[in-house]
């Protein structure tokens, strides 16, 4: 049986369960734990040294697949329902893939340093027994992680400023190529006039802003990952992906 190993928080990892899902390709999922679960996950991707995380597929062919957007291009060739690259939209996809990515990293930049604000939310990040057993360690020990994950991503290298510039962007251009978009049906706005992995990936971008309620956060996790001020800017783009989930997330 296909694997996928991710976090249930992760909106990488929700753009490969999404892309699974939709093309109905069976699969079991399982909860990465970060840290204690690298070295595993080091092994398994061979590669001993340098950056990794998850989401990571293991196909039922034996292929190991690190990527959401290799995921979900996997995915597409098996299953059935949406193409998720049609072939005339794939430098488009691409674009808009590179577009969520980095849009993606500025708000994770910015959601964890907010969360090393908040030790409710640090705790949330630690195993369950510990925060269970230990409200303070449990903050201590999320604390540590949230910043080896800004360490380990660059989040810190560039200003707070920065990062919310590189999301306002994303943000402006995703709402410009809805608004250019032709509609299709009576469903939801496409980017592309039909479902595919462009709408799966700038639909992410939104998590740092407002996080979808199908995103299996704590309380307080919810409250660093959301921004008031764009939430209330980009009302617009958050209805647009709520409706996208309601018609189309069915997994």
């Amino acid at each position: 049986m296909t694997e996928l190993l991710g976090l249930v928080f992760s909106p990488w990892t929700e753009k490969a369960r999404w892309a699974l899902d939709v093309r109905r390709v069976p699969y079991t999922f399982r909860h990465y734990q970060p840290l204690v679960g690298e070295p595993a996950l080091r092994v398994k991707l061979r590669r001993l040294t340098g950056r990794v995380s998850v989401p990571v597929l293991t196909a039922d062919d034996g292929r190991v697949l690190a990527d959401s957007a290799d995921i979900a291009r996997w995915a597409d060739g098996r299953g059935a329902g949406p193409t998720l690259f049609p072939a005339e939209h794939e430098a488009t996809i691409a674009r808009l893939i590179d577009l969520s990515e980095r849009a993606l990293a500025a708000g994770r930049a910015r959601a964890l340093s907010r969360m090393l604000a908040d030790d409710e939310a640090l705790a949330e990040m630690a195993p369950g027994p510990i925060r269970r057993a230990h409200a303070a360690l449990a903050a201590r020990l999320g604390g540590l992680g949230v910043r080896r994950t800004l360490r380990k991503y660059g989040g810190h290298e560039d200003g707070a400023e920065a990062h919310l510039r590189t999301q306002v962007a994303a943000l402006d251009e995703l709402r410009a190529t809805l608004a250019r978009s032709v509609p299709s049906g009576d469903g939801p706005r496409t980017l592309l006039g039909r479902f595919t992995f462009a709408d799966i990936a700038m639909s992410q971008v939104l998590v740092n802003v407002a996080p979808p309620a199908e995103l299996k956060l704590g309380a307080a996790s919810r409250r660093s990952f959301s921004d008031p001020e764009l939430r209330d800017r980009y009302a617009d783009l958050i209805a647009w992906r709520d409706e996208l989930y309601r018609v189309f997330r069915t997994s």
